[in-house]
Protein backbone atom coordinates (compact mmCIF):
# COMPACT_ATOMS: atom_id res chain seq x y z
CA UNK A 1 0.00 0.00 0.00
CA UNK A 2 2.63 2.40 0.43
CA UNK A 3 4.00 1.87 -3.12
CA UNK A 4 0.76 2.10 -4.46
CA UNK A 5 0.15 5.56 -2.14
CA UNK A 6 3.80 6.92 -3.27
CA UNK A 7 3.29 6.48 -6.94
CA UNK A 8 -0.41 8.40 -6.41
CA UNK A 9 1.48 11.24 -4.10
CA UNK A 10 4.58 11.62 -6.90
CA UNK A 11 1.38 12.38 -9.84
CA UNK A 12 1.20 15.70 -7.62
CA UNK A 13 -2.23 15.49 -7.72
CA UNK A 14 -2.51 14.40 -3.79
CA UNK A 15 -3.63 17.20 -1.65
CA UNK A 16 -0.22 18.57 0.05
CA UNK A 17 -1.49 17.61 3.89
CA UNK A 18 -1.29 14.15 3.47
CA UNK A 19 1.43 11.85 3.70
CA UNK A 20 2.36 8.39 1.92
CA UNK A 21 1.92 6.75 5.29
CA UNK A 22 -1.60 8.61 6.09
CA UNK A 23 -2.86 7.86 2.18
CA UNK A 24 -1.50 3.91 2.55
CA UNK A 25 -3.66 3.38 5.70
CA UNK A 26 -6.76 4.77 4.39
CA UNK A 27 -6.15 2.75 1.44
CA UNK A 28 -5.49 -0.25 3.52
CA UNK A 29 -8.63 -0.14 6.04
CA UNK A 30 -10.80 0.81 3.17
CA UNK A 31 -9.96 -2.13 0.73
CA UNK A 32 -10.42 -4.84 3.63
CA UNK A 33 -12.43 -7.55 2.89
CA UNK A 34 -14.35 -6.50 5.60
CA UNK A 35 -15.21 -2.92 4.82
CA UNK A 36 -16.43 -4.17 1.53
CA UNK A 37 -18.37 -7.48 3.78
CA UNK A 38 -20.25 -4.98 5.13
CA UNK A 39 -21.95 -3.08 2.14
CA UNK A 40 -21.70 -5.91 -0.17
CA UNK A 41 -22.99 -8.51 1.95
CA UNK A 42 -24.79 -6.96 4.85
CA UNK A 43 -25.99 -3.80 3.39
CA UNK A 44 -26.79 -5.44 -0.45
CA UNK A 45 -24.61 -2.79 -2.72
CA UNK A 46 -24.08 -4.51 -5.97
CA UNK A 47 -20.11 -4.97 -6.51
CA UNK A 48 -20.34 -2.42 -8.99
CA UNK A 49 -21.54 -0.20 -6.82
CA UNK A 50 -18.82 -0.58 -3.88
CA UNK A 51 -16.29 -0.46 -6.84
CA UNK A 52 -17.88 3.29 -7.90
CA UNK A 53 -18.24 4.64 -4.47
CA UNK A 54 -14.16 3.50 -3.34
CA UNK A 55 -13.21 4.89 -6.31
CA UNK A 56 -15.04 7.79 -5.87
CA UNK A 57 -14.22 8.46 -2.23
CA UNK A 58 -10.45 7.64 -2.71
CA UNK A 59 -10.66 10.73 -5.37
CA UNK A 60 -12.47 12.63 -2.93
CA UNK A 61 -10.01 11.97 -0.03
CA UNK A 62 -6.95 12.22 -1.63
CA UNK A 63 -7.19 14.40 -4.45
CA UNK A 64 -6.54 18.08 -4.58
CA UNK A 65 -9.85 19.56 -5.84
CA UNK A 66 -10.24 20.89 -9.13
CA UNK A 67 -11.56 24.77 -9.54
Amino acid sequence: MRLFAQELIDTGEVRPELDAGEVADVVWSMNSAEFYYLLVQERGWPPQRYEHWLADAWCRLFLIESA
